[in-house]
């Protein structure tokens, strides 16, 4: 499908989403819910978010174990730019962008970077599944009485099936390279003779970056060091919905308010994961509101539940996008260029 073909497809679906969103919230009763918000959480919501960014790039520089001399900083910095340009433009572009800035920065194999960088993502969504599964089996006669009633459950569970199917792949090929060499074969013979050197070498770098996932106590580190990760937003999600006064909501109880939370963040986080408008803005607010209202019984109601969403969305998307940029300026460069790099 040609890119501006995309564009047009994602821009009307999220310009649904959106009006759906924006016509089932009373703006009066939504911007009411922020009187009672006490202010004082916010900064600690940003500072927490920004601690599951450096657990994110310690696990990010186990992904890369293989390559000497990787500055922890320059990881930060890639993981930082990659989110800011992931907020602004569409399709996921700064998982590309961010493979290319931390290439360059250490002069190894861009493609293999983006191997990583998908790894990451790919256990990103298993992890949130375990979440899913964990809570699910704990309130399982509620949540799928509730889900088959009023939630697509055949959407969610092929979306889960993707996921899941990429991680079996994922683990099989690093096993099995020879996998990756037969599909490179195919691949010589149905694309052009000029590309087959091209498409060689990429199989041997798709190889390299799925090195530090063949070991099984490799992946499990990896699975450990990701619950730092999403613990962490989490916990952003669980003060937010503290600072807005939903422990009522959960009978005062921490444990409730942080179990309806791990639900949000993980069906919210996803369903935001498919590639789609500049930061999910749309989905994520949907899906974060519907989960809330939802999770409560309807004692949460739409409009209080589209400003929760709102406001974590906010300090999810924007410290990260201002640091993301400033980064880039201290870096001479531009967003304009890291985007035509990507597109060439």
């Amino acid at each position: 499908m040609d890119r501006n073909v995309k564009y047009l497809v994602l821009s009307v679906i999220t310009l649904v989403i959106l009006i759906f969103f924006v016509a089932t919230t009373e703006f009066d009763r939504m911007l009411s819910s922020f009187t009672s918000l006490r202010v004082s959480f916010l900064m600690p919501a940003i500072g927490i978010y920004f601690l599951s960014l450096l657990f994110r790039t310690l696990r990010w520089k186990m992904l890369l174990s293989n390559f000497q001399g990787i500055s922890p900083y320059n990881l930060f910095q890639a993981v930082c730019i990659g989110y800011m340009v992931n907020n602004i433009l569409p399709m996921r572009i700064g998982e590309f962008v961010r493979a290319y800035f931390l290439g360059t920065k250490h002069n190894i194999s861009k493609t293999t970077v983006l191997v990583t960088v998908f790894v990451e993502r790919i256990l990103d969504a298993v992890v949130l599944i375990g979440f899913l599964l964990v809570i699910i089996s704990l309130n399982a006669q509620t949540l799928l009485t509730g889900l088959t009633q009023q939630y697509l459950t055949l959407g969610f569970s092929i979306l889960i099936g993707v996921f899941l199917i990429m991680f079996v792949l994922m683990v099989y090929s690093a096993h099995n390279p020879v996998l990756i060499k037969k599909t490179t074969t195919v691949l010589t013979i149905l694309a052009p003779a000029k590309l087959n050197d091209k498409l060689i070498d990429f199989s041997d770098l798709v190889e390299s970056g799925l090195t530090a996932v063949k070991s099984p106590k490799s992946l499990l580190l990896l699975f450990l060091a990701s619950l730092p990760v999403w613990i962490s937003e989490i916990t952003v999600f669980c003060i937010i919905g503290y600072a807005m006064g939903f422990m009522q909501f959960h009978d005062f109880n921490y444990v409730e308010l942080f179990s309806s939370m791990t639900l949000v963040t993980s069906l919210a986080n996803l369903v935001s994961s498919i590639p789609s408008a500049p930061g999910g803005v749309g989905i994520f607010e949907l899906t974060a509101r519907e989960v809330v209202v939802f999770n409560t019984g309807g004692s949460i109601d739409r409009s209080v539940g589209s400003a929760f969403a709102l406001l974590v969305h906010g300090i999810l998307i924007i410290p990260v996008t201002i640091l993301g940029q400033l980064l880039l300026w201290s870096n001479n460069l531009s967003l304009r260029k890291l985007v035509a790099v990507n597109r060439d």
